[in-house]
């Protein structure tokens, strides 16, 4: 059965979020957040934040997608156990279970070149399983490099701050040390938002991933054992 491994992945989800948002809360709670975005003025920690926010939705409904495949597949595994071939039955709608298309797809491959077919329905129902978590993978790195953006803006107005050192005097000395204390700030707050932004919404996409390689696994190797049995029996 296949039941508790689609529940585990609803699970493991709400497991991290919960974690995450109630790290989130205890930021909140010692005004830990709220003075990054105060002191950042490029508002890029902001950026960062609303994008692990908005992917991290992404992440829930990635989750509950894979949960509904693995219960979808526990349907053809338990056809497979009666010895019926699992594409022979297609209680889904077209589209809507990626194992059923898989196994709809071996049920009908007869040609010389049915290794390559194969191979092929093998790389759409990867394709499908976890094809756009590519954008979460792509964002996971946009966090890390605006980070670092943050960082060179940080000393940008570091340096602009004491570019006219020559012609200082000590009445200008405070308001050059605000301007440095706000490049600074920027640089290293910005840094680390957007490395904890990074890793918080890289563990979600990890767990997404190994969760769609068993899903992959699990339906290939289904289709296997029936084609080696079918081949036994022929």
């Amino acid at each position: 059965m296949y039941l508790p491994i689609a529940y585990k992945t609803m699970l493991y989800w709400l497991l991290m979020a919960g974690v995450m948002l109630f790290g989130i809360y205890i930021s909140w709670d010692l005004q830990v957040l709220q003075t990054i975005l105060q002191q950042d003025k490029t508002r890029i920690s902001l950026l960062i934040i609303l994008m692990l926010l908005v992917m991290s939705v992404h992440c829930a409904r990635r989750s509950y997608f894979l949960a509904r495949q693995f219960l979808m597949f526990d349907h053809f595994h338990q056809q497979f156990k009666r010895g019926t071939h699992p594409g022979i039955s297609q209680p889904y709608s077209e589209g809507r279970s990626l194992s059923q298309d898989y196994f709809a797809g071996l049920l009908k491959s007869h040609s010389a070149n049915h290794e390559n077919e194969n191979a092929l329905l093998a790389e759409l129902l990867a394709e499908g399983a976890r094809g756009s978590h590519q954008v979460g993978w792509f964002i996971t790195g946009l966090m890390v490099k605006l980070g670092l953006l943050g960082t060179v803006v940080g000393f940008v107005i570091m340096l602009s701050s004491i570019s006219g050192l020559e012609n200082l005097d000590l009445s200008d000395i405070k308001q050059l040390m605000q301007q440095m204390t706000q490049g600074m700030g920027i640089a290293m707050n910005t840094t680390m938002t957007g490395l904890v932004c990074s890793m918080l919404l890289g563990a979600q996409y990890l767990l997404l991933d190994r969760m769609a390689d068993r899903l992959i696994a699990e339906t290939v190797n289904l289709g296997h054992r029936f084609g080696d049995q079918r081949a036994a029996n022929g």
